[in-house]
């Protein structure tokens, strides 16, 4: 093999480590990322990202003090700006809030700067409403937007007092054509301290219709709380077993 093919091959290679590693949610190679905890037992973290949504995050709180079950939200600090009393309203009912950036941007694709000042800006808007974030291990909850991160990701989440907190079961739940039977679908894979992502809101509507997210929780509930699972935030889920 040539001496320019190999470099290319290796070149190829590490491109695609890179990509590997920044995109899948549970890689931990970056940095320590909380995305599941296999020693909590019979728990599942229920996670919902991009509200507060005034149409339908009143209704998940409903559906999740039926059921006696704990969730953690992260808040587009742009919505949070507008929902105050919602967010309250999350936090007063014992669920965890963690930072999802201001505008929703691809944070691997961010100077630092701007990485600084997407958490900042959002910290300031939920401190606003009164709520402090949840934290683990005295760093406070961060979500990357689409779970996408790099080193220098990392490295402003860590300067700024955050911890990376990720997912193991996708929903795929903001797809056009995702049903409350598709999200269930992906939901029921979730075992012993899995967390799963869905959406309580959208990064481009303050509305943005999750109706199909809701329903499918309910049923969820429905099914592993006759069963004996319990809800935690991720806080406690990580602090279990």
């Amino acid at each position: 093999m040539s001496t320019a093919r190999t470099a290319a091959l290796a070149a190829l290679g590490a491109a695609g480590f890179g990509y590997y590693n920044a995109q899948v949610p549970t890689s931990q190679v970056y940095g320590r990322t909380l995305c599941r905890n296999p020693d909590a037992g019979k728990q599942i973290c229920l996670t919902y990202d991009d509200g507060p949504n005034p149409h339908w995050t009143p209704k998940l709180l409903e559906i999740l003090e039926r059921f006696d079950a704990k969730a953690t939200f992260f808040s587009i600090g742009k919505w949070a700006h507008r929902e105050p009393e919602l967010l309250r309203e999350v936090k007063a009912a014992g669920h965890a809030i963690g930072n999802h950036t201001y505008t929703h941007p691809t944070m691997a694709l961010k100077t630092m700067g701007q990485l600084r000042e997407e958490l900042d800006r959002c910290r300031e808007a939920v401190e606003a409403a009164g709520v402090e974030f949840s934290e683990v291990d005295g760093r406070a909850l961060m979500r990357p937007p689409f779970g996408r991160r790099r080193p220098a990701t990392m490295r402003v989440l860590k300067e700024r007092g955050y911890i990376s907190t990720t997912w193991s079961i996708t929903c795929w739940d903001w797809r056009d054509q995702a049903s409350q039977e598709s999200i269930l679908k992906h939901a029921r894979k979730a075992k012993e301290g899995d967390v799963i992502l869905m959406h309580d809101g959208g990064q481009f509507s303050p509305t943005a219709d999750r109706n199909a997210s809701v329903h499918a929780t309910e049923t969820l509930l429905e099914e592993r709380t006759a069963e004996g699972w319990r809800f935690p935030t991720v806080p406690d889920l990580i602090a279990a077993g």
